[in-house]
């Protein structure tokens, strides 16, 4: 693989890990509309929402150069979609990159894992919230990993002095064979 493009896995998050995820959170937070929290949060909060992620048994994983298994360039989760019985098996997944590594296929790792985990864990449908309609990054590496578009919630959102739209796509997971 050439220098630009390094060989990645993806792993479980770690607590360890938390200092860069929260890094790479903020800068979306202060620079882009694909989520939509105007203040990034601190590192005690990113430590007490991945902690609540993982309690539940969902996936949180970090992706990261096979030559420095210790630096995340992205992480990614899913939560179940609605704290009820009736969305057990509905999940909304989030992905984040870090900026130096946009266009290095981490994104697509994530997305790819976390799908085949909740796949394996009976998941039947996938949902992601993408936050401001030109996000076209983002709207894209869902489409190319199956998701569809189902919706636009328009000017749900307000940041940047922009009033924002959430795109909402979807993606059914058929059950494992067996």
């Amino acid at each position: 693989m050439s220098a630009e493009r390094p060989a990645l896995m993806v792993r479980p998050c770690f607590q360890q890990d938390l200092e860069l995820v929260q890094l790479i959170y903020a800068h979306h937070v202060l620079t882009g509309a694909g989520t939509f929290e105007i203040d990034p949060p601190s590192l005690d909060d990113m430590t007490a929402r991945w902690g609540d992620i993982v309690q539940r048994g969902w996936p949180f994983l970090v992706v990261c150069p096979l030559s420095d298994l210790s630096r995340a360039m992205g992480f990614a989760y899913a939560v179940q979609y609605r704290d009820r019985a009736a969305y057990a098996r509905t999940f909304e997944v989030s992905v984040y990159a870090a900026p130096t590594t946009l266009h290095q296929g981490a994104g697509t790792l994530l997305l790819k894992e976390l799908l085949g985990m909740l796949r394996a864990d009976g998941v039947r449908e996938a949902l992601a919230f993408i936050g401001d309609s030109h996000n076209a990054a983002s709207i894209g590496l869902h489409r190319k990993l199956g998701f569809s578009h189902v919706g636009t919630l328009t000017n749900v959102g307000e940041k940047f002095g922009r009033m924002l739209d959430v795109v909402v796509m979807q993606r059914s997971l058929p059950p494992l064979a067996g």
